[in-house]
């Protein structure tokens, strides 16, 4: 009776080891998924006169140039080094 309890309990606290760390694992890949909203700008008329917005947008090229939502749509940026709003931010695709 001793030997089995020597040997299922360390077996058991292994499986639950596991378990626990996959399932981790698997909160952590799918937190990394979400899309996080950033701060962009919109032109307001020229490129050194900028207004932030809340976008779900990515300085990475993924083919859409990122947009604001509202009736007419208008293109979100980044503030450059000379802080114009000239760069590009793209639309995260899902």
């Amino acid at each position: 009776m001793k030997t089995i309890a020597k040997v299922i309990l360390p077996v058991l606290a292994f499986t639950m080891a596991s378990a626990g760390a996959i399932s981790t694992n698997d909160a952590k890949v799918k937190e990394a998924e979400k899309p996080v909203l950033i701060t962009g700008f919109i032109q307001n008329p020229s490129p050194s006169n900028c207004l932030d917005v809340a976008v779900e947008c990515s300085p990475i090229n993924t083919g859409q140039i990122c947009m604001t939502s509202e009736a007419t749509p208008r293109q979100v940026w980044r503030k450059n080094a000379a802080n114009q709003c000239s760069l590009n931010l793209y639309k995260v695709l899902h």
